[in-house]
């Protein structure tokens, strides 16, 4: 379990192991993109030597291939579609997330999710157990809010509606405030209370819940 949340976490930092070309690699997408146009053998070798360094370097600004790698003729009619397929080539191998087949499935879908204009999770898959306790990791305005907001509105396709699952998203924008006084007379601030204290309160005072949510239940 701890190898495999690891391996989540270099997928999610970017450090997939990128793919390595070589120069044979790149003269046979060359020489597929020019087809039966003429061409000096020489010329393209130090082409797909060029292409080759570039895409290993993950160099894929489209000026620059242009103007240092393909820039003679035939080459500077198919460097751009080369450079398309030299960076395809470069990413990593798609892997086969491994399927958990114990416990009943609480969510399993695929989805994409928006801010205003911008979106943030596109395709993406998630499947949940019941019974289990999960966590959403990931940098600042990669949709983590969004996604439990969704959950909680109801806005999440094939997700559990509020008669079956109970969704509780606490804010933690919230603004302290004093709700109670200690033997010394010293107040206790809700930002000293635990977790478990904020969902209880976010039930009772955001949500109304009825019955009332207590610490036992």
């Amino acid at each position: 379990m701890a190898d495999k949340a690891y391996k989540t976490l270099q997928k999610a930092a970017g450090e997939s192991v990128l793919q390595r070309v070589s120069a044979e690699d790149a003269m046979k997408n060359l020489k597929e993109l020019l087809g039966d146009k003429s061409f000096d053998e020489t010329e393209a070798a130090h082409v797909a030597a060029l292409a080759a360094c570039a895409t290993n370097m993950r160099s894929f600004a489209a000026a620059d291939w242009k103007a240092d790698i393909g820039y003679v003729a035939p080459f500077d009619s198919v460097i751009e579609d080369l450079r398309a397929k030299m960076e395809v080539a470069s990413k990593p191998k798609e892997e086969v997330e491994e399927e958990d087949t114990e416990g009943v499935d609480l969510y399993k879908g695929a989805f994409s999710l928006a801010y205003g204009t911008l979106t943030l999770l596109r395709d993406a898959k998630m499947h949940l157990k019941r019974e289990r306790f999960y966590g959403l990791l990931g940098p600042n305005q990669c949709g983590k809010t969004t996604l439990m907001r969704a959950i909680v509105h109801e806005q999440l396709e094939g997700f559990p509606k509020r008669d079956e699952l109970k969704s509780i998203f606490v804010e933690h924008e919230i603004e302290e405030e004093e709700i109670g006084v200690q033997d010394d007379g010293f107040p206790i601030l809700s930002v000293d209370k635990p977790g478990w204290w904020w969902v209880q309160h976010t039930c009772n005072e955001a949500y109304k819940m009825e019955p009332k949510v207590t610490e036992e239940a």
